[in-house]
């Protein structure tokens, strides 16, 4: 014979104390079910190391992150970091910035080391180094077109998944290697020239409109 290890459940379409009380626990179960799941933390932590500047994490440092996401806290140099409560958010930022992985200086002669940067975080790196400040009329600065040219803007996702896939490998060799680059992903040669293109136009014209045999290539 067959069962259902959880026994459906049909809520009633007519609104009721009774029904919202039911939705809510179902939901608050779902959720701790997801978050309390063997491999979310793991999940987590390689994503969060990702996102801070390493594409390919050793086994070792996504461990070590996953830990303190689990156990609530991380120690360095005498310190705690975290509340000791799963999923202390401090206690993973402490381990994903303070492990030695992040910090040995002698891992930047690992060509596979580290990530590529995003084609909007180069952009608004150039910005800063060049010290860029706003004209008074126009306070705010607007970006055109962003997407389809340089493949991303902010705030401008079409799915939760970002522009990018986090395990993206590129063909040669660093899918030979079984190495990722995800946000290598947005290189393709259109947008390398745009992106090439508007940095020019930065640096010799500045934050502004720009055209050149009728091609606009500014970002503004």
């Amino acid at each position: 014979s067959y069962s259902f290890r959880n026994p459906p459940h049909f809520m009633s379409l007519v609104p009721s104390e009774t029904n919202l009380r039911d939705a809510q626990h179902e939901t608050d179960a779902v959720l701790a079910s997801y978050f309390y799941q063997d491999t979310t933390a793991p999940f987590v932590s390689i994503r969060l190391i990702q996102r801070f500047g390493i594409s390919n994490p050793s086994p070792r440092y996504i461990e070590a992150v996953a830990t303190a996401f689990s156990t609530g806290f991380y120690d360095s140099d005498g310190v705690r970091f975290g509340k000791r409560v799963y999923g202390d958010l401090e206690a993973t930022a402490a381990a994903i910035l303070l492990d030695r992985e992040a910090r040995d200086v002698l891992l930047d002669n690992d060509s596979s080391f580290g990530s590529l940067r995003e084609p909007l975080v180069k952009i608004i790196g150039l910005l800063r180094s060049m010290e860029y400040d706003a004209e008074p009329n126009e306070p705010l600065v607007e970006f055109d077109k962003m997407e389809s040219r340089i493949g991303e803007m902010a705030h401008e996702h079409h799915s939760v998944f970002s522009f990018f896939l986090p395990e993206y490998e590129p063909d040669g060799r660093i899918a030979s290697a079984a190495l990722s680059a995800p946000e290598s992903q947005l290189m393709d040669m259109p947008k390398i020239v745009e992106l090439q293109n508007g940095l020019y136009s930065l640096i010799k014209n500045g934050l502004k409109r720009n055209n050149f045999e009728g091609y606009n290539y500014g970002f503004a």
